[in-house]
């Protein structure tokens, strides 16, 4: 396999990141709207398009992994703000929570 050249790898971490942030906003969107709600909506919402939500949270959490390897192997450094995404990723995946 031919490594990834830096633009490559450093691009596809920024993607990777910018769509991890996204998925983390609509989270955190519909945990807001939920507040107040009967639990039996609450409920019925985690089964069906918070599920959805949450899965959508922990790909594109494996993707800020898996695209922060090729960036890493390329030789590059993420600066500390990537980071911090790059181990809230982590933290997710290791924790397996909400």
């Amino acid at each position: 396999m031919i490594p990834p050249t830096e633009p490559e790898a450093a691009g596809r971490l920024r993607r990777a990141l910018e769509g991890f942030r996204k998925a983390q906003n609509l989270l955190l969107a519909a945990h807001r709207q939920l507040k107040g709600m009967p639990s039996d909506e609450v409920d019925r919402f985690w089964l069906a398009a918070g599920a959805r939500l949450e899965r959508h949270l922990h790909l594109a959490a494996t993707e800020v992994l898996a695209a922060f390897k090729a960036f890493s192997a390329a030789g590059l450094v993420a600066g500390a703000n990537d980071r911090h995404m790059i181990t809230e990723a982590q933290r997710l995946l290791t924790e397996g929570g909400r």
